[in-house]
């Protein structure tokens, strides 16, 4: 599979939206509603790039936490609760147990937003996450895996450390732009600090 291919099939929500603005008259809030409205009907496909559930049975008095990376949204459109700047809130409550999950790091199928919004002229046929330069051949699953791994491992201070070691060790040429790569290290960062305030172990 082409590492390149894979990462073009995507594009980021903040991207979406301003191909949506660029090609309509909405404003900002308008094409994310817009945006959001489609993937509700089914017509746009949405992954998360990291979702963190968590499991609490009131019958059991039990509490489980995991993480899962790559999280495809389709299935769990109706049980969503809230979509605000590139996190969902899911929340599942069955008879005595309660499942909610925050996802980060939203991404849409860039065929489907293309095709719900066609590009004006043939320069925007390809909408590219990065408008300064080279195309994306970063293997998301495997920096983002790497990003949890060094927070966890290390227990870094700040996230300027997290992205200069991620730096080093992967290369320019195989990360995200860096302000992709700064948002999702950050979206991780804070997750991982939330979950030591709620004394779990990091």
């Amino acid at each position: 599979m082409s590492v390149g291919g894979k990462a073009l099939r995507w594009m980021s929500e903040t991207d979406a939206v301003n191909h949506i603005c660029e090609v309509t008259e909405f404003d900002e809030a308008g094409a994310k509603r817009a945006l959001y409205d489609e993937f509700m009907a089914g017509k746009v496909e949405a992954h998360a790039l990291v979702a963190e559930f968590t499991k609490t049975n009131s019958f059991w008095k039990s509490h489980r936490e995991w993480q899962q990376l790559d999280l495809s949204l389709t299935g769990w459109r109706h049980s969503i609760v809230e979509w605000d700047n590139d996190c969902i809130l899911i929340s599942m409550n069955k008879p005595h147990e309660v499942l909610s999950i925050v996802a980060i790091g939203i991404e849409f199928q860039r065929a489907d937003v293309l095709g719900v919004w066609p590009a004006l002229g043939r320069d925007k046929t390809e909408i590219a996450p990065n408008k300064g330069g080279r195309p994306p051949e970063y293997d998301r699953e495997e920096v983002d895996a790497a990003i949890i791994d060094y927070i966890i491992d290390k227990d870094p201070k700040t996230r300027a450390e997290v992205i200069r070691a991620l730096q080093a060790e992967f290369g320019e040429e195989s990360l995200p732009h860096k302000r992709t790569l700064e948002k999702i290290v950050s979206e991780v960062f804070k997750r991982q600090e939330a979950r030591r305030l709620r004394g779990g172990k990091s």
